[in-house]
């Protein structure tokens, strides 16, 4: 059978650790989920706004009103070559839609500060546009094109900049290098600002150019000329044409292709300014209705004009409120010739052409790029209350269980900081408190343990001790008996009235000396039986010293002694008050009595895990090392000089009382002097 206990758990601090990072990032994971989702819906609706309106604004950007509504029509417009396809083509390459985070510009005043604004970023939407004539036949879509007005190659010599009509080259593939500078300058800058104009060698079909031969006019090249004509310091006011700048031979226009050798029909030389230009770029592969796929939205598109499923002003959406990730918005409008239309009649004229729009967006990846600082704030603050609670948890909770189960471990050793400043958290305190009574509980049986110890040993040694004590006894009263008796003898031969009173005084005085002695080998021996019952209490031995040193000031003074206190704390242990102020004061008579005048006695008091340490030191010649290990003995000296008239019994009393506090007792010697003290 397995032993019990002997598989060992996780650590307290690491399991709370995983716990309370699992709920936070789980709390923070489902609040930001629900507010990507809120957010998302509010996009979505965004979505749906402007894709139910894009072809209507797609209407607007080509200024299709001035070409067929009455209030606005221009007829001179209407009548320029191409000009329909260029509006065409103007309006596909300056559709876009971008949703913008929402901010603090359309609130009412006073504004917040634009940094409380967590809401940040915008997203480009993609887009594709159709033109449909009756037929359904697609007159422009999005792509890669160039369209321009442009001037005929009569036109241009007669020194005219005036555009004759209007027309549009397909830029192919990317794999066409005929085009490649026409694709880095627009890359570089999107308004092709650059680029001034081109010459253009080719066939028209329709309004759509096929090139068979392209120059550039760059504007450095324009600006080149300008300064040829216009030197510095030149006084010439008139304004030069392109066309005449072109005359004088002052413009240099770089060739991009020249294949009019292997053309097989007539070619027309057109002179194109400041040309524009659109670029189409699919995001990726549309999916649609579930099972149809599509290598890019304007294929989904025309697939969809070609069908017939859109019709003006038909909108659809390919995205339910609930389905956030990708979303497909359709829009179409008719346009309509009302310049002929007089009101009157019943039927609506013949539409011209439809405008089918298609705008995809995903609601979720708007939201999150919306949210970044939202998610970067709240994540900061999740994580520093997890740090503060997980700090609150260790500090109040782990370490104090760390430290009572160290201190089991160790022997029940003291916690000197729990006695001071206790834990706030009630389980924390209690466990606390129950390690303390426990600790009083098993410091009390270690003190009668010793007590037992010291009445066993006692007992063992009880012969020899009655030995050695029946002679110090004998030696130590031999002297005042003595002086006693020869005093007597004297009292008794009627010695002279005047030395009575001085024989007298002499009796009496070793009377008390005999009688304080026998006192403290009563004491003394009562100690060693183990016959003496301690209090518990709660003694402070910082506080019990200053008062002991108090009483004994007068002593003190007649010497010049100086006290010096190093107690950090209040020194506070569990013991019999009365008798650790018997052994303080017995170390402080000492301390007194072998410290010269003018000397200096020092009192150190310290608390650590071994327990309390008080330390007394005093200046004094240094004593043997043989006299250190007996200087806790009954009636020791180490010399006649340090006599001093005591019976020497103290620190023998002081050595018993500290071991049934279960303590032990030192001396050593040190720089300046002795130090005697304990640790209890």
């Amino acid at each position: 059978m397995a032993e019990i206990g002997t598989k060992k758990g996780p650590k307290a601090l690491a399991a709370v650790t995983r716990r309370l990072l699992a709920l936070v990032l789980g709390l923070w994971l489902f609040c930001m989920a629900c507010l990507t989702l809120g957010t998302a819906q509010f996009v979505y609706r965004e979505l749906m706004e402007q894709g139910e309106t894009f072809s209507q604004y797609v209407y607007q950007l080509g200024y299709f009103s001035y070409l067929y509504e009455p209030e606005s029509v221009q007829m001179a417009r209407r009548q320029i070559p191409g000009i329909v396809e260029y509006s065409m083509n103007d309006a596909i390459a300056k559709s876009g839609a971008v949703l913008t985070a929402p901010d603090y510009d359309a609130a009412p005043e006073p504004n917040p500060p634009q940094w409380l604004n967590l809401l940040q970023g915008g997203s480009r939407c993609e887009t594709a546009v159709l033109f449909l004539d009756q037929d359904g036949t697609v007159l422009r879509q999005s792509g890669d094109f160039l369209y321009f007005g442009y001037m005929t190659e009569a036109a241009w010599q007669a020194g005219s900049d005036v555009t004759d009509a209007y027309g549009w080259m397909d830029l192919g593939s990317g794999d066409d290098d005929r085009f490649t500078a026409l694709r880095t300058l627009y890359e570089n800058d999107k308004p092709l600002w650059n680029l001034v104009g081109l010459r253009l060698t080719g066939y028209f079909d329709g309004s759509r150019l096929e090139p068979m031969a392209m120059d550039l006019l760059t504007r450095t090249a324009y600006h080149r000329a300008l300064d040829t004509v216009y030197p510095e310091g030149s006084d010439d006011d008139r304004e030069y044409s392109v066309s005449e700048l072109d005359a004088m031979g002052l413009l240099q226009w770089e060739q991009q292709f020249d294949h009019t050798a292997t053309a097989d029909r007539p070619l027309v030389t057109i002179y194109a300014l400041d040309p524009a230009m659109s670029l189409y770029v699919p995001e990726g592969p549309v999916a649609y209705r579930d099972t149809e796929r599509y290598e890019t939205l304007r294929d989904l598109l025309a697939t969809v004009g070609e069908s017939g499923d859109l019709d003006a002003p038909t909108v659809y959406s390919g995205a339910s409120q609930f389905d956030l990730w990708d979303m497909i918005v359709f829009s179409a409008r008719n346009v309509r010739d009302w310049t002929l239309y007089d009101g009157t009649e019943e039927t609506w004229p013949e539409k011209e052409f439809t405008i089918l729009t298609a705008l995809r967006a995903s609601p979720l990846r708007i939201a999150v790029g919306y949210l970044e600082k939202v998610y970067l704030l709240t994540g900061g603050v999740a994580l520093l209350g997890f740090f503060l609670v997980r700090r609150s948890v260790r500090k109040h909770l782990i370490e104090p269980v760390q430290a009572v189960n160290r201190a089991i471990g160790e022997g029940w050793t003291h916690l000197p900081q729990y006695r001071e400043k206790m834990p706030r958290w009630a389980e924390s305190r209690e466990l606390l408190d129950h390690y303390f009574a426990t600790q009083d509980t098993l410091q009390e049986h270690k003190q009668e343990r010793a007590r037992l110890n010291t009445a066993l040993q006692y007992a063992q040694k009880a012969e020899a001790h009655r030995r050695q004590m029946t002679s110090n006894i004998a030696h130590e009263l031999k002297t005042p008996l003595a002086v006693i008796h020869s005093y007597a003898e004297g009292l008794r031969e009627r010695v002279a009235e005047e030395k009575r009173n001085r024989y007298l005084e002499v009796i009496l005085s070793e009377t008390e000396r005999t009688d304080g002695m026998v006192l403290e080998l009563l004491d003394l021996s009562r100690l060693e039986a183990g016959k003496v019952k301690l209090a518990r209490e709660t003694v402070s031995l910082a506080a019990l010293i200053r008062a002991i040193f108090e009483k004994l000031e007068r002593a003190a003074a007649e010497k010049h002694l100086t006290i010096d206190y190093d107690c950090p704390g209040d020194g506070t242990v569990t013991a019999d008050e009365s008798r650790m102020a018997q052994v303080l004061e017995n170390l402080a008579t000492n301390a007194i009595k072998y410290t010269p005048p003018a000397g200096r006695i020092t009192v150190t008091i310290r608390a650590d895990r071994s327990g309390t340490t008080f330390t007394m030191e005093n200046d004094s010649p240094p004593l043997p090392q043989d006299a250190l290990h007996h200087v806790w003995d009954p009636f020791y000296r180490a010399d006649a000089a340090r006599s001093g008239g005591g019976t020497g019994l103290g620190l023998a009393i002081a050595k018993n009382i500290i071991t049934l506090h279960g303590g032990t007792c030192f001396a050593r010697n040190t720089k300046t002097g002795v130090a005697f003290g304990f640790t209890i």
